[in-house]
């Protein structure tokens, strides 16, 4: 159980108050949450939900710290993340009011087709974790191709507003990479294959299951281990079967979604 929300089930009932029910407990092994991941993650929902309206002070620093069991310092931390979102504006002399809504309750569409992918918005902060010559050849994650004698490996650290929510480890051809370079893949990976090798690209397919957080992963992207996490793999080979791409993304639960239009 989060810090936070042991906190809000004990002063409910110091207040009287029927005990919600209680998210599971977190084993021994696991890594906590930061707490202000935490109240980003409460404050959006209270601005979605209208319990903080637009145009309306939201409470002072102490009496959402006294509220919630938490260090001062820490709901300011948390308070800034909402201001650099726009959603929230502080004015010296006045207190804190609410100026617009979340977008989205949730950060980040997984794109379910090729236009989609390419067009995915550029508004995410990448970390390069690591960029080298691959030291042994990727296990394609879709069958039915061939491999290239040589890849790239990458692996990158994405953020939204500050907070992890995707760590993705990517194989590329060795002479696509050569073509493009690091700091052409700062920009969206599909984008990029379009723009240099759409008339090669044969065949590109995409696969999306749900797992949970090994100790790694749950480092990286400030969950508990055993989290659930969305993992997204993708494969896309030449018009001569070879695998030119191959990734595989792990991106946090709570913070992505798969839309897809049924009919």
């Amino acid at each position: 159980m989060s810090q936070v929300m042991s906190r809000m089930i004990e002063n409910q009932r110091r207040n009287g108050l029927r005990r919600p029910s209680a998210p599971a407990l977190a084993t021994s092994g696991q890594l906590p949450t930061p707490i202000y991941v935490q109240l980003v993650t409460l404050f959006r929902r209270r601005i979605e939900t209208g319990e903080w309206k637009i145009g309306h002070q939201i409470p002072s620093l102490d009496e959402l710290a006294a509220e919630l069991g938490v260090a001062r310092a820490t709901v300011r931390h948390a308070i800034g993340f909402l201001e650099s979102e726009g959603l929230i504006g502080r004015y010296r002399g006045r207190g804190t009011f609410v100026l617009s809504t979340p977008k989205s309750e949730i950060w980040h569409d997984i794109p379910t087709d090729w236009s989609a992918s390419v067009d995915q918005t550029s508004d995410i902060k990448m970390e390069w974790l690591e960029c080298r010559a691959a030291r042994q050849l990727p296990t394609p994650s879709h069958p039915g191709g061939k491999l290239a004698p040589a890849y790239q490996f990458m692996r990158r650290l994405h953020r939204r507003n500050g907070i992890p929510y995707l760590i993705g480890t990517t194989y590329v051809e060795r002479s696509l990479f050569d073509r493009v370079g690091k700091k052409g893949f700062n920009d969206a990976p599909f984008r990029v294959l379009q723009r240099v090798v759409d008339d090669q690209i044969g065949r590109a397919e995409q696969t999306i299951i749900v797992g949970t957080a090994d100790l790694e992963i749950a480092n990286h992207l400030d969950v508990p281990i055993n989290s659930p996490i969305v993992i997204l793999t993708r494969s896309v080979f030449d018009k001569d079967g070879v695998l030119i791409y191959e990734s595989t993304g792990h991106h946090r639960g709570d913070l992505v979604r798969v839309r897809m239009k049924l009919r």
